[in-house]
């Protein structure tokens, strides 16, 4: 009997048959994904009749199962439902679901989307990106952006999340050393899906923060630019020539001049975007520099725009991506360019003259050598 469960008077066959059934799943599915076993053996049963229909779990690591229900379910079914919430606890979706609280529906089905992308064998019914229509990879966050653009029938429900009912069956720090060692097995095995071994990646080697890369790169890029002195006779020299009346010019140290390439193609998120530009105008005030030179980019360079705020800037364009003419024209214009895109553009063949800082949105493009670059994670998303 378990020792958790709270039905101590239930029918005693009921709870043994559950629990039979749950232990023949649960090493039914280490034997799928053995790089997955220590998260389903750190899974504790709980029984109660208040519990889906279907194994759910809180993010306490706790498994609430349906003694009257349970029984029945065969066990590769069973089996496929406990990798797919070790899923979700995993990915602590749990916690990233708080910044989606107005719209929970929505959530669950956007990760539900992102843990069965890597779960084969999906019981009729389920939720992945190939039943929405929408694109494998992405995480729960993305999914959410593009789920707001679809009509979705109301046959396609996510998997239940039941509430904290007690007892902590894992407290923070084990859920933490625990991912760790999954994501370390996984990595020792290299057998995987994708989006496995991207997680496995982020927990080990967590990237540092955007904003704070962003920031250092902007800052060291008007170091550098800031280097090369010019001479003004704005100020004069102290140093007095040959004959008292000849006036020399100074060595002066201009503040760089900072430009802002954005590609507005239909491939990178508006709101995306948004973020960044806010996030630059933040490390350029914080510096000294009240505008900002913007010049959006599609297969076109627009007009360039002077602004006082990031957002006054007006995302014109829509089109291809081909960043060469935007390049082009801001070239002259800064000494430091920022550049935000996804990278699915042609680049120029030789490194133009600013110091460039690239902000990636996405993981499937790549900057060029000459380019500091900066990762962008979307709002909610790990790393």
């Amino acid at each position: 009997m378990n020792e958790h469960s709270p039905l101590r008077g239930a029918d005693a066959v009921n709870e043994r048959a559950a629990l039979d059934r749950f232990a023949s799943a649960r090493l039914w599915a280490a034997a799928q994904a053995p790089y997955l076993a220590s998260a389903l053996f750190a899974l504790t049963p709980l029984l109660h009749g208040t519990a889906p229909p279907r194994p759910a779990a809180d993010e306490h690591w706790n498994l609430h199962l349906d003694p009257a229900t349970t029984p029945a379910i065969p066990v590769p079914e069973l089996g496929w439902w406990l990798l797919h919430q070790v899923g979700h606890l995993l990915r602590d979706h749990h916690a990233r679901a708080r910044p989606h609280q107005d719209d929970p529906l929505r959530w669950a089905r956007a990760a539900d989307a992102e843990v069965n992308d890597d779960l084969p064998g999906a019981p009729a019914g389920t939720i992945s990106p190939e039943t929405l229509g929408l694109p494998d990879g992405l995480l729960a966050e993305r999914y959410a952006e593009l789920l707001d653009l679809l009509d979705l029938p109301p046959r396609l429900l996510p998997c239940a999340e039941p509430p904290f009912t007690g007892p902590e069956a894992t407290t923070a720090l084990e859920r933490e050393l625990l991912a760790r060692a999954v994501a370390a097995e996984i990595e020792a095995r290299g057998t995987a899906p994708g989006g496995w071994r991207r997680w496995a990646e982020a927990t080990l080697r967590p990237e540092v923060d955007w904003r704070i890369l962003l920031a250092r790169l902007v800052r060291r890029g008007l170091a550098q630019a800031a280097g090369r002195v010019d001479y003004s006779y704005r100020r004069p020299s102290r140093r007095a020539g040959a004959a008292p009346s000849i006036v020399l010019p100074a060595l002066i140290r201009p503040l760089p001049r900072v430009a802002v390439l954005v590609d507005t193609s239909g491939s990178v998120p508006r709101t995306a975007l948004e973020q960044a530009l806010a996030e630059l105008d933040g490390v350029l005030r914080a510096i000294g520099h009240r505008r900002l030179d913007v010049i959006c980019c599609d297969t076109e360079a627009h007009p360039a725009q002077r602004v006082r705020a990031a957002a006054q800037v007006e995302l014109v364009g829509g089109g291809g991506t081909d960043l060469r003419p935007g390049f082009e024209a801001a070239a002259p214009r800064a000494d430091v360019l920022v550049v935000l895109t996804d990278g699915d553009t042609p680049w120029p063949e030789r490194r133009p003259r600013p110091y460039v800082v690239t902000c990636l949105f996405g993981a499937r493009h790549a900057a060029p050598a000459w380019s500091s670059t900066v990762r962008v994670a979307q709002e909610g998303s790990p790393g």
